[in-house]
């Protein structure tokens, strides 16, 4: 994988591997930036007092650490730094962008352009907006707009594309109750004219007279909420301009 950044800033939460030991301090090279290596000493490696690194550490372990310092051609790593959710989020982050890496190949593929030219047009641009590439990807599709800001239309496409074959994009899902009712003689008609665009990841359902279960889905519960709100107001409009009556409850 590559990072739109050449190194970390101090602060940074990272992934490591742990290289070589001694008594009093190991080297780890950096996951995310190729090519850099930073040291832990043995007084950053546990909350408590240690009398030799070799016993705490392994080499081709991997852990995350935080940077402390950033001297000249030089990088400080702390353990005892970093707390369990942040242990959490820097690994699920590195572990999405590995997975990452296989959608950017494809996408390269599907644009026809290299991989240093996709990671440069693409990859890095997404890694830098969203904190990885692998979320731009996740939220494609449910919020194109966000993207479109960025590329062309025929690149979103494509994200789309690699997003749908390889992401479920419906893992969250958001569900409500609607209430709709015409006294017009072409009732059928005036109903499904006004489910008939739901949009993405959206569903809806006959109950019974005049109750209809909606259920939006989103990889996350606020896209699935988004998704739900857009086309509960997509229907009360369309309830409105067809004369009907419209209500909406939470499941």
């Amino acid at each position: 994988m590559k990072w739109y950044k050449d190194s970390p800033d101090e602060g940074d939460y990272v992934v490591v591997s742990i290289t070589d030991i001694d008594k009093n301090s190991a080297y780890a090279d950096l996951e995310e930036y190729e090519g850099q290596r930073g040291l832990i000493h043995i007084s950053e490696v546990a909350r408590s007092w240690i009398q030799d690194v070799t016993k705490e550490l392994s080499e081709g372990e991997k852990t995350v650490a935080q940077v402390i310092e950033i001297g000249d051609g030089s990088i400080n790593l702390s353990l005892k730094r970093v707390n369990e959710k942040q242990k959490k989020d820097a690994m699920a982050r590195w572990n999405k962008e590995k997975k990452a890496s296989t959608f950017l190949e494809q996408l390269a593929d599907e644009l026809d352009m290299s991989t240093d030219e996709i990671y440069e047009e693409v990859g890095f641009k997404l890694q830098e907006e969203f904190g990885t590439s692998f979320t731009g990807f996740e939220i494609s599709v449910g919020e194109e707009e966000r993207l479109l800001e960025m590329f062309d239309e025929k690149t979103v496409e494509a994200i789309q594309e690699v997003a749908r074959e390889n992401i479920n994009l419906k893992q969250e899902k958001f569900e409500g109750e609607i209430r709709l009712e015409f006294e017009q003689g072409d009732g059928v008609r005036r109903i499904r004219e006004a489910f008939e665009d739901l949009g993405d990841a959206v569903e809806a359902k006959y109950v019974s007279a005049p109750k209809y279960a909606i259920t939006a889905w989103g990889r996350n519960p606020e896209l699935a909420k988004k998704r739900m709100d857009e086309a509960v107001d997509s229907i009360r409009e369309k309830a409105e301009e067809l004369e009907g009556t419209f209500e909406f409850s939470k499941a």
